[in-house]
């Protein structure tokens, strides 16, 4: 996914790995290019991404419980 929109631009790759106990794990990577006024808020943007991409992953885990039945 890339994002062109908001306070800087990022890529986000999903990878989405079958367990073989019957769960999924998911991996996620995040690339951006802040310029220089956000790269002082490097830890404070990198907490709300983080926090942004949970609640993503919550929500498709939801989603996808709710499809099986579960």
């Amino acid at each position: 996914m890339v994002s062109v929109a908001g306070p800087m631009p990022m890529h986000v790759t999903y990878t989405f790995e079958h367990l073989q106990d019957g769960g999924t794990r998911a991996r996620i990577r995040v690339r951006g290019d802040a310029s220089d006024l956000y790269r002082l808020a490097g830890p404070l943007m990198g907490r709300r991404v983080r926090s942004s991409l949970i609640k993503d992953l919550r929500d498709l885990e939801r989603q996808v419980s709710s499809r099986r039945g579960g």
